[in-house]
């Protein structure tokens, strides 16, 4: 049975139109893969000619302008997002690589705004009340802003979203429970600040703890948000926060003004004058706030606690042994990011998050063989050995675990 003309060209036509669309999906899909992997160059030049063969899909463009900015050519993000917004007014990727754009603290665009980047974070959750990226930003405004409520429900909504993988919580648990009560805590990146602050609001977890982000605290409304949620004493009166900029320290190195105010409270806590215990997260690289602060220093396993004087011991093996005590390896098996997560510099790093488990575990075997505590040693160590066979970043100390059994194998009796 022949096929008349007319039906043969509009199965062609169909065809056709089936095979762009399909090349269509699946440009658009290997450079969100490029730039979810971190090879932005690369993603840069697929999603560029995604938008151009998918004109009409505001998703295209959307991920064209993510990438745009992350590349910090910002003109392009930002007419790249518009282009999104004109197919589909109401699209939330698009609005919050706006918001990020006219961020005041995180770009450096011309036409920086932070009025800009209040709308579009809230036309964001509008649309989409399930984008976690858009809740954590907004957050940020939210505590900067004074608004108590809507920081709560952003917290919560990177939980509910999905935006927060179940070993990444597992992981800001265990930092945040050991802690001394109505500590300050200073945090280092988003992963060990985003879930503590989600749990303390979802679970009511540890709500006595303030936590202070690191690089947050170089914002004078930052500082003066959580300075008035808390009743947090500040080095320096609140109306002189906004006069405060980065100078060069008595060592050469540059000192923000995050940094200047931990130098404030620890000046404080020399005084007497500092009421809440000063603690660090492990992910805090450089605890050197001023000289001479290393003796002041405390590692506790899941935290650090800087104390008003110099110390004798740099461990406390006590509460090292008390948090380690809690870990359940099961609990930090699988990924520490999540599929709705759209940062790249996340995806590619917040696994290692989980080796400072493993580093506490083997602190905690050697400061037992330093005491000649040979058998709870080897068990100690047997449980860093299961622990690190499960997390994504496993293996990272495999050459210094052999080590350590090698040497706690000379003294176990035969």
């Amino acid at each position: 049975m022949k096929l008349s003309k007319t039906i043969a060209v509009a199965l062609l036509v169909i065809v056709a139109v089936t095979s762009c669309s399909k090349v269509k999906e699946a440009a658009l899909q290997r450079g969100i893969d490029l730039f979810l992997a971190g090879e932005l160059e690369e993603a840069l030049k697929v999603l560029d000619a995604s938008a151009k063969i998918s004109a009409e899909n505001p998703d295209a463009h959307a991920w064209h302008a993510e990438c745009l900015r992350r590349l910090k050519k910002l003109d392009a993000a930002a007419d790249a997002a518009y282009m999104a917004l004109d197919l589909d007014p109401e699209h939330a990727f698009a609005h919050t690589v706006l918001a990020d754009v006219f961020s005041p603290q995180y770009s450096t665009w011309h036409r920086v705004n932070a009025d800009s980047t209040w709308f579009h974070l809230h036309e964001a959750v509008k649309y989409d009340r399930g984008d976690g990226n858009a809740w954590s930003s907004l957050w940020v405004q939210a505590v900067q802003k004074q608004d108590e409520e809507l920081a709560r429900r952003a917290a919560v909504n990177m939980i509910d979203s999905g935006f927060l993988s179940a070993p990444v919580l597992a992981y800001n648990r265990w930092q945040l429970e050991h802690l001394p009560p109505n500590a300050i805590f200073l945090t280092n990146g988003d992963m060990d600040t985003y879930p503590s602050i989600a749990l303390q609001a979802k679970e009511g977890l540890r709500r006595d703890v303030v936590i202070a982000n690191l690089s947050l605290l170089n914002v004078p409304p930052y500082v003066a948000g959580i300075a008035e949620k808390y009743d947090l004493p500040l080095p320096v009166e609140p109306d002189q926060l906004e006069t405060l900029a980065p100078r060069r320290g008595d060592t050469g190195k540059v000192e923000l003004v995050g940094r200047q105010i931990v130098q404030g409270w620890m000046e404080m806590q020399e005084r007497g004058e500092l009421s809440r215990p000063l603690c660090a997260a492990v992910t805090v690289a450089d605890l050197d706030f001023t000289q001479g602060a290393g003796e002041r220093t405390v590692y506790c396993g899941s935290y650090y606690e800087i104390m008003p004087a110099p110390v004798e011991a740099e461990t406390d093996l006590a509460r090292l042994g008390q948090s380690l005590a809690t870990i359940d390896p099961a609990s930090f098996e699988g990924s520490y990011t999540t599929i709705v997560d759209r940062s790249p510099v996340r995806r590619a790093g917040t696994h290692r998050i989980a080796t400072n488990v493993t580093t506490a575990m083997l602190r905690y075997v050697e400061q037992l063989a330093e005491q000649r505590r040979w058998d709870e040693a080897s068990s100690a160590l047997d449980g860093a050995r299961e622990y690190d066979s499960r997390i994504v970043a496993a293996g990272s100390y495999a050459d210094h675990m052999d080590s350590l059994s090698a040497e706690i194998a000379k003294h176990l009796e035969p």
